[in-house]
């Protein structure tokens, strides 16, 4: 039954496969999700000072970098590249970079529930505009796709280190490394390009709505 079940796997069509391989992370989603609503949370009621704090740390500067290289040439297809490439890298860091233990995908869900929250509540405030309404009209119509994929990558960063550590355990004990953990790898890494080209799908499609709208509201 079961090289039944993985053969059936492996002759669904795409989608089918990327589903299978999104919901047998439900639990790591759904922590990757909980963690990026709570620094979000955190970032917009705290707007001004972790606003500050990303001035003094340079990170604002490099966002601030982003938007001017994109409003130096505004074309549909350089501003595409910029929020694709750059979205793309960051989905890859949090997957592979999860071998540190997973800290890093945390890290990044933090960092980015932050700038998120910090620019809904700057940019509200300034604007006087409902940070709902900014929320839905500026970063829903591309987030609904570029949030999910950030958030699927970072879970799978958060099980890359959960292998990791529970193989570390393993190879301390006096029964070692047995067949349950070295499936769990081939399992994982069997994933990960079903996974990789979702992810990739759904940041194309972000970033085509995305770069649409800054071109839009730049004329």
């Amino acid at each position: 039954m079961r090289m039944v079940f993985i053969s059936l796997q492996r002759g669904a069509p795409p989608l089918g496969r990327f589903w299978n391989a999104i919901r047998s992370e439900k639990r790591n989603i759904t922590f990757a999700a909980l963690v990026f609503v709570f620094f979000t949370l955190v970032g917009y009621f705290y707007h001004d000072l972790i606003g500050q704090w990303m001035k003094q740390a340079g990170v604002w500067d490099q966002f601030e970098q982003k938007a001017e290289a994109i409003q130096e040439n505004p074309g549909l297809w350089n501003t595409f590249g910029l929020i694709f490439f750059n979205n793309l890298l960051a989905s890859v860091s949090m997957i592979f970079l999860g071998i540190f233990l997973g800290i890093y995908p945390l890290l990044g869900l933090t960092f980015n529930g932050l700038l998120v929250g910090v620019v809904l509540g700057s940019v509200s405030q300034q604007a006087g505009i409902s940070p709902l309404t900014l929320f839905a009209t500026r970063i829903l119509p591309h987030g609904v796709l570029e949030l999910p994929a950030v958030i699927f990558a970072a879970a799978y960063g958060i099980r890359l280190g959960a292998l990791v550590v529970r193989s570390l355990a393993a190879l301390l004990s006096p029964s070692g490394l047995g067949e349950r953990h070295r499936s769990a790898w081939r399992t994982f890494f069997a994933r990960i390009p079903v996974l990789f080209g979702g992810v990739a799908v759904m940041l194309i499609v972000a970033a085509l709505i995305e770069s649409s709208l800054i071109v839009y509201f730049s004329k």
